[in-house]
This record gives C-alpha cells, sequence and structure tokens, in this order.
C-alpha cells in the first residue's frame, strides 16, 4: 500500500476578473510539508503552486493514473471554484471566464478520473471560494447554493470543502470583494495535522472522521455562523487513517456539544389511508385462490406487502435526527449518516406523498423511504413543510447540506408497470384463462379408449410373443361400470387361469359447487392423488406431456404397479398397471394411452 497526494493551490489569475487570493501559496507549501512529514503523514507528495488550467489537468490525470487498489489518494486544490450552469470548475492562473470550457479544470474531468482510478480511498479536499460571473451562461451564487457532492461518485470517496457559504457576491452586475481573509479552513487542517490536535481519541492516530470533525468544530468556533465545512461520503467504508500524531502531549481541543435528538413521529392515523389498498389485495388474494390465477394473487400480494408495510410505518416508525445521522427507527433500526445523504426527496407514491433520503454509502438500497414526515391521502398534516424544512436544517448544521426534491416522480408508474408486466407474463404464461376448463357434463366410455389392443400393448412390454399371449390372456369382456360422474374400465390378465396383472382406466367427474369450480377440484383431485403417492414413496416423475396440467407417472418401489394420473377440464383420468410377474410396460406407452385418453375427454 502507497500514498500519495496532490496539493495545487491557485492565487493570481491573468484574467483580472478574478481576484487574487492571499492564503493559496503559503497553505500549498505548508500542508504539503505536514503531509509529507514521515512522523505525520507519510505522503509522497506532488505540488503545483499557481498552476495553468492545463498543468492542472495533467497533473490530475498522471496523478490518478496507474494506481494499485490499496492505495491512499489525497488530492487538495485551493482556488477559485466556478458554476457554469450545472458544471463545477477549478480555476487555473489562466483561467477565463469567457472560456471556462478551455481555461479551467471541469468537475466533469475529474469525475471521469476518478471513476477510472483502481485506488478505492480517495479523499478530496476543496477550499474553493466561489466567484461570480459575467455571461447570461452562469448561475448567480444568490440563487443556487454549489452542491459539489452532485458531481462526484465512486466506491471510497471522501470529499471535504470548505464551506458551504460563498466567498463573492453579486453587486450591479459587477464581482466585488467581499472582506477576502487567509483560509480559515486550511489553517486549521494544517493545526490539526501538524499539532495533533485532530487526533481526538488519544491512540496516536487521525482518522478521516476524527480531521473533519476537529475541522468541524474549529471553524465553526473562528467563525461561528458564517463558515460551516462539509463532507460527504460515497461507498468509503470503515476506519480510514489518514494521519499519526507525534509522540508528545495531546494539545487540548474544545469540542462542540452534540445536538439533542429531534424525534419526527408518524402520523398513526394515516395508517387508515392503506386499509383500502389491503382490502383490495385481500381481495384480489381470494380471486387467485379461487380461480386458481397466480397473476392476480401475484398482484394482490404485492399491492398487500406495499399497503401491510405503509401501516406498519405508520403504526410504528418514527424518524429521529441525532448527532451521527438520520435513524430510522420501526421493524428495525437504521442509522444513515449525515455525509452519506446526497438529497431529500419528496416523492408522489400510490398513497400520497412520501420523503426519502438519497445515500451514497450503499449500492444496495440508494433510497431509504422515512416513516416521517409523510402525507398520505386524504390526510394533509399540516407540519409536513415544517418536518421537511428540519430535516434540511440538520443536514446543512451537521456539515452534509442535502437539497430538497419536490415534485412527482415516475417511481410509483414505474413500480406498477413493473408489477403488471410480471402479472401479465404469469398469466399468459401459467394461468391461460382462454383456456380454463369447461365444466364437462359426462365423463367418456373408459372401455372405448382402453380397448383390448390398447390393453395388449402394455402387457409384457408390448411384445406379441407366443409366450405372453398364447399363455397369459386378458378376460374378455372387461369389468366395466358407468355413470354420469364416473367410468371405469378394468382388463384383468390371467395365466394358467391364475390372475396376473390387471390394466385399469378411469374417468373422474367433479362438479362445480357453490365454492370450487369443477376444473380446480379436478385438479386438486391430481395433487391429492400425487401427494398419496409421494407418501408411498413411489417413483414420481412429471412428463411435459402432462406437466401443465399437473399430471404425473408414479412407479411403485417394488415395481408392481405404475400409475399415470392428469386432469382436463373437470375430469380426471387415471390409467394404472397393476401386476407381481408380469414385466413393467414402457412409460411412453402409457403417456400415449393416457394422452388419447386426455383427447377423448370433449365438451358436449
Amino acid at each position: 500500500m502507497s500514498r500519495f497526494a496532490l496539493v495545487l493551490g491557485s492565487h493570481t489569475f491573468t484574467d483580472s476578473r478574478l481576484d487574487r487570493l492571499r492564503s493559496p501559496a503559503h497553505d500549498v507549501g505548508e500542508l504539503s510539508r505536514v503531509l509529507a512529514d514521515p512522523e505525520i503523514g507519510q505522503f509522497a507528495i506532488i505540488s503545483a503552486d499557481n498552476p495553468t488550467a492545463q498543468e492542472l489537468r495533467s497533473n490530475a490525470e498522471e496523478f490518478f493514473g496507474g494506481r494499485e487498489r490499496d492505495d491512499v489518494l489525497l488530492l487538495y486544490y485551493t482556488g477559485h471554484g466556478i458554476r457554469e450552469g450545472d458544471e463545477l470548475l477549478l480555476a487555473g492562473s489562466d483561467t477565463d471566464l469567457d472560456d471556462l470550457a478551455g481555461t479551467a479544470l471541469s468537475a466533469t474531468v475529474l469525475k471521469n478520473l476518478l471513476g477510472t482510478c483502481r485506488a478505492r480511498r480517495i479523499v478530496l479536499i476543496l477550499d474553493c471560494c466561489y466567484s461570480g460571473a459575467f455571461a447570461h451562461r452562469m448561475v448567480p451564487m444568490g440563487e443556487q447554493r454549489v452542491h459539489v457532492q452532485e458531481f462526484f461518485g465512486g466506491r471510497g470517496l471522501t470529499l471535504i470543502t470548505a464551506s458551504t457559504a460563498r466567498e463573492y457576491a453579486f453587486e450591479a452586475g459587477e464581482v466585488t470583494e467581499a472582506d477576502p481573509m487567509p483560509s480559515v479552513f486550511t489553517g486549521e487542517l494544517i493545526r490539526g495535522l501538524d499539532s495533533g490536535a485532530a487526533d481526538l481519541d488519544g491512540d496516536g492516530e487521525i482518522t478521516l472522521d476524527e480531521l473533519y470533525q476537529f475541522l468541524f468544530d474549529a471553524v465553526q468556533l473562528a467563525q461561528p455562523g458564517q463558515q460551516t465545512p462539509c463532507r460527504w461520503v460515497y461507498g468509503a467504508r470503515g476506519r480510514m487513517v489518514i494521519a499519526l500524531r507525534r509522540p508528545g502531549p495531546r494539545p487540548r481541543v474544545t469540542a462542540s456539544s452534540a445536538p439533542d435528538p429531534v424525534r419526527l413521529p408518524a402520523v398513526r392515523r394515516q395508517a387508515v389511508a392503506m386499509v383500502p389498498a389491503a382490502a383490495a389485495g385481500v381481495a384480489a388474494l381470494w380471486g387467485a385462490w379461487r380461480y386458481e390465477l397466480v397473476s392476480l394473487g401475484f398482484a394482490g400480494g404485492c399491492l398487500l406487502a406495499a399497503a401491510l408495510a405503509g401501516m406498519a410505518a405508520c403504526l410504528l416508525g418514527e424518524t429521529v435526527l441525532e448527532a451521527d445521522g438520520l435513524r430510522i427507527r420501526g421493524w428495525h433500526n437504521t442509522l444513515v449518516p449525515w455525509p452519506s445523504i446526497l438529497a431529500i426527496e419528496c416523492r408522489t407514491t400510490l398513497f400520497g406523498t412520501t420523503v426519502a433520503a438519497h445515500r451514497a454509502d450503499t449500492a444496495v438500497t440508494r433510497r431509504v423511504v422515512l416513516p416521517a414526515p409523510k402525507r398520505l391521502r386524504p390526510f394533509h398534516p399540516v407540519g409536513f413543510d415544517d418536518d421537511v424544512e428540519t430535516l434540511r436544517q440538520w443536514t446543512l448544521r451537521r456539515g452534509s447540506p442535502a437539497p430538497v426534491h419536490y415534485g412527482r416522480t415516475l417511481l410509483p408508474l414505474r413500480n406498477a408497470i413493473a408489477v403488471t408486466l410480471i402479472a401479465l407474463t404469469l398469466l399468459t404464461g401459467i394461468d391461460h384463462p382462454w383456456n380454463r376448463g369447461n365444466d364437462i357434463a359426462s365423463v367418456p366410455r373408459a372401455c372405448r379408449t382402453l380397448d383390448k389392443k390398447a390393453a395388449n400393448s402394455l402387457v409384457g412390454g408390448g411384445t406379441a410373443t407366443l409366450d405372453n399371449l398364447a399363455v397369459t390372456v386378458p378376460r374378455d369382456p372387461p369389468a366395466e361400470t358407468m355413470s354420469q360422474q364416473e367410468s371405469h374400465c378394468n382388463w384383468t390378465y390371467v395365466k394358467l387361469f391364475v390372475s396376473v396383472g390387471e390394466v385399469a382406466l378411469q374417468y373422474t367427474r367433479y362438479q362445480t359447487d357453490a365454492d370450487t369450480s369443477g376444473p380446480r377440484q379436478a385438479s386438486q383431485g391430481v395433487r391429492k392423488a400425487l401427494a398419496g403417492e409421494q407418501r408411498k414413496h413411489s417413483r414420481v416423475t412429471r412428463p411435459w406431456q402432462l406437466a401443465n396440467g399437473g399430471g404425473f407417472t408414479a412407479e411403485a418401489r417394488d415395481r408392481s404397479a405404475i400409475t399415470v394420473v392428469a386432469a382436463r377440464d373437470n375430469i380426471v383420468v387415471t390409467l394404472t398397471f397393476t401386476s407381481q410377474q408380469l414385466s413393467m410396460p414402457d412409460h411412453a406407452q402409457l403417456l400415449a394411452i393416457e394422452t388419447r385418453a386426455l383427447h377423448a375427454v370433449k365438451p358436449a
């Protein structure tokens, strides 16, 4: 593992509209010294004082290229930060406000370099004073804050900025300097590392969390209410040591007191808004059970699950704003650290408006829906907007300001489309409602399907030899029973007047009653027969010709019997071969007779 740092500072500019900065020249030298100290930072330093825009780009490209996965990289920039439209640009000494695309380092270029870098522990520190602009393309700082976290992403990246405030303001179309002063942020950064004051727990190591907490408290103490160092985390996990503390006593540090937690309880009466959806889900599940529609069951299950989750959030949930992050209480407790929250989203859903935290510290769950605040139809809580503003203010005060995004989203529509597509797939692939069974009024005659020729084809594997036909013969006529509900044909084979085997075919008709349709009762009959064979530990197979209707073949363990069961409409067809002395017939011949028996089932 190697440690590399790139320290960049811009202070004198050829464009007269960019004011000269006093602190970067001093800050670059001092920070490079501290980071390179073998007792503190142990970084290999690359520094550039007042580089041009091209030098900024080439230094960044060389710095992020050719790194190993375990390397620790730190990039520091101090100078002017400029925003043009949605783009953040870092100024070089030759930056021209009329040609920012060609004379400044854009955040897009920097983001691409970060994305292609193999290192997974990267720290980006920006001490930028945001300057105004003259062309209509520039976004006035008084109208919109620069959210630098919007521009950077990637796993293992920690972004620290000096402030959320702007150092310059518009005045009558001119850019005027507003009390420039040496960088308080970088001064405290150097002091915390050089003196060891940032080692808050006194273990001799300065972690990234300790360094930021020290900067936050020190800058707030130096300029209360004027400057708030900020931090965002993108996938970085675990404890990262950024420097060591020199041996010796640790300086005393005045730490800010943690604020008292603020609780945003869910409005429990809003659970009533979920009742219609839950009732609709239950009705869909009942209909799926009643009519055997997997697609309807899936849609109803999704609706019921969403409704129950919403009810649980209203009844059990609570959002707690703590010093370390956003705690979500409900079925289980989840803490979302403030630096990992990129935005607060007020989203329109099926039930109303919910608030979600868009997080960047995990690749699995990017958005976490909060139990509160929440505004569900038909309720309109008076304090909803106030709670959202409280949440935004907490992200600002804890150094990780997150914007609030209002408006309708396509998420409910996307979810509905996804559920609908899956349900349609199940409908066409499994349910086949257009092929749902007819309620056939009578059963076919079993002995017409299982005639003597068909029965003989099963005896002895279907081979017509002198031994098995001259000696083993069927009793003719077969035993036959016939009614509107059932048809049975049984051929008994004898050898020297002794019964040696039987071949039987049976049609069983199920009639629709008040609760269950005939076709469904037939399917249940096949499943019961299957369960019975499995209890007897028969060898069960599901031939493709019969599988769509739940059909199966079952062969006894002692190979004394084999049964084929399948259903069509409301008729169950059962073909059985039983013998202790004759060889088992070929399965293909059994399936051929079963298939012919199924085809004999026709609506009246």
